[in-house]
């Protein structure tokens, strides 16, 4: 089996190549699976008129990226969240049962 891992920026930039596009869950959901729609369309609107080098984690940046894309180092990442049940979630949104 052949060893198919990018080194970090290639990967980077095929990460951000990619954002907005469709994933064919027949097949695999690696990035080398997304797919663009019908003449390279997104499922997002980027702004690709507008671009701005992106520094990821790692020292590794990336040009010409479209502005409405961004990268932190995820402070506001959750580590852990609570399960609550079905009745649970009902009464917190205020269905009646």
């Amino acid at each position: 089996m052949a060893n198919n891992r990018l080194d970090a920026q290639s990967a980077a930039e095929k990460a951000v190549s990619v954002i907005g596009f469709g994933y064919d869950l027949t097949k695999d959901i690696r990035l080398s699976y997304c797919k663009p729609g019908l003449f390279g369309s997104r499922l997002i609107k980027l702004d690709l008129t507008r671009n701005q080098e992106l520094v990821v984690p790692g020292g590794v940046v990336v040009q010409n990226v479209p502005n409405g894309i961004k990268c932190d180092k995820g402070e506001r990442t959750r580590f852990l969240s609570d399960v609550l049940s079905f009745n649970q979630v009902s009464d917190l949104m205020g269905c009646s049962r």
